[in-house]
């Protein structure tokens, strides 16, 4: 096997990592690498202009998103280029996520916190890539701050009893945009878009998540000989 840290992406495969996680699973779904402070200045996020009302249910789903600490779940995931998978999702905040993809898929992704492993079981290929350069890790860190300095709120929305918030990187925010979707009564995580810089969007829908519950911390272990010496 070939266990050499491939930076890039790979190629020529159904979910290449850089559609599956820009910004999933972002943030991508989410939830994992940085631990937000509050803003350095009362402009830092007002580019919508949230009313107080708004600004107050911003805040409800970020105490929400805050008090997750494991997730389980079914998922479905379409993109705008037609691809269409099922597999489950697991996350342990902070940092440690896995995706396995069913069959015929042979593509799983793990990460430890730190570093992504994109694992191709049918070309034997393994890829990394570091948690803290894709836009899902707003959402998965230690802690989410919806009003720090690190992030946008690019969009709002409460409809039909949905919530829709759309989040950007305040130091990049050509990298791409990841809206999240909340049923509102009672207040659940249920879906996220990620769209990336070249204007491909991933949409991840939950199918009967569950919350809290038990996780293996060896089902997020990531490996490599070679990421320890670049760590170094």
């Amino acid at each position: 096997m070939n266990d050499r840290p491939h930076m890039l992406r790979p190629s020529n495969r159904p979910f290449p990592l850089n559609r599956v996680m820009t910004v999933l699973l972002s943030i991508a779904m989410g939830f994992i690498i940085a631990a937000f402070v509050w803003p350095r200045s009362a402009e830092a996020k007002d580019i919508i202009g949230l009313n107080d009302q708004q600004r107050v249910q911003v805040q409800k789903v970020q105490i929400y998103l805050n008090a997750i600490a494991t997730l389980k779940s079914r998922f479905m995931q379409i993109t705008s280029l037609g691809n269409f998978a099922q597999g489950e999702f697991l996350m342990k905040r902070p940092g440690r996520m896995r995706i396995e993809y069913d069959k015929p898929s042979p593509i799983s992704i793990v990460s430890n916190g730190t570093w992504v492993l994109y694992k191709d079981k049918e070309l034997d290929q393994r890829s990394y890539m570091l948690l803290s350069a894709l836009p899902a890790s707003i959402f998965i860190g230690d802690k989410v701050d919806f009003f720090g300095p690190d992030l946008l709120i690019t969009d709002y929305a409460y409809e039909a009893s949905v919530i829709r918030i759309t989040l950007q990187r305040n130091d990049d925010p050509a990298s791409g945009t990841l809206t999240l979707v909340f049923a509102a009564k009672p207040l659940q995580f249920k879906q996220w878009s990620v769209v990336d810089a070249q204007g491909i969007s991933t949409t991840v829908s939950l199918l009967s998540p569950q919350f809290g519950v038990d996780l293996n911390e060896a089902q997020f272990k990531v490996e490599n000989k070679a990421l320890k010496n670049r760590a170094h």
